[in-house]
């Protein structure tokens, strides 16, 4: 669905330490300085990208903490029964907003058309949420009562798969549960809303 950023690939990155060894010179103790207990090279810096993204760590990401297995499948039943590990990404614009983004997938493939994806969207402030539009992607989207925050839901047929949709604001903060679901084992439009409701819950959206 073209409302979910690409994943980006986990940017891994790691310091070469090179000694040079000058014949006459002081080369022992430099190699002793090198290899001694207190020596480290510094972290590297995450990656930015020209377009002024910028790649943050794996370990960053709160989305893939949002829902564990056993409540992604108490609440989705059947479909998360092959749930796979999680997948995590974030990003940070150039404009300050950070996209962060967990992929459960429900087959070995790791296809994005059969799993649930998790998106948290944090904005630098709630007027740019409202600049934004949350909504805007969602087809006939309908008001998601009982929940904590504000919400919507919307059901959305694509080529490859049929997509449920809910999405929370709170604030500067936008949750996206995105189940994409093969045509064959996709939901009605009723199953699937209590599915998501009950996602939402577990995730105390």
């Amino acid at each position: 669905m073209s409302s979910v950023r690409p994943r980006l690939g986990t940017f891994v990155s790691a310091a070469a330490v090179v000694a040079v060894l000058v014949s006459g010179c002081t080369s022992q103790q430099g190699s002793a300085d090198a290899s001694s207990p207190g020596s480290s090279s510094a972290p590297a810096a995450p990656e930015t990208a020209r377009d002024g993204r910028t790649v943050l760590p794996t370990s960053a990401s709160v989305a893939c903490g949002l829902l564990d297995g056993p409540a992604i499948q108490a609440s989705l039943g059947t479909v998360a029964a092959s749930l796979q590990p999680a997948q995590p990404d974030a990003e940070r614009t150039a404009d300050g907003v950070v996209y962060d983004s967990c992929i459960h997938a429900f087959d070995p493939g790791g296809a994005t058309t059969n799993a649930l994806t998790v998106q948290i969207i944090t904005y630098p402030s709630g007027q740019e949420v409202a600049r934004a539009n949350p909504y805007a992607l969602l087809d006939a989207p309908e008001d998601v009562p009982g929940l904590q925050h504000p919400a919507k839901y919307s059901m959305m047929a694509l080529s490859d798969s049929t997509e449920f949709v809910l999405v929370s604001v709170d604030g500067a903060r936008v949750t996206r549960l995105i189940v994409a679901l093969p045509h064959a084992s996709a939901w009605d439009h009723a199953t699937g809303k209590d599915s998501m409701l009950k996602l939402a819950r577990a995730a105390n959206l």
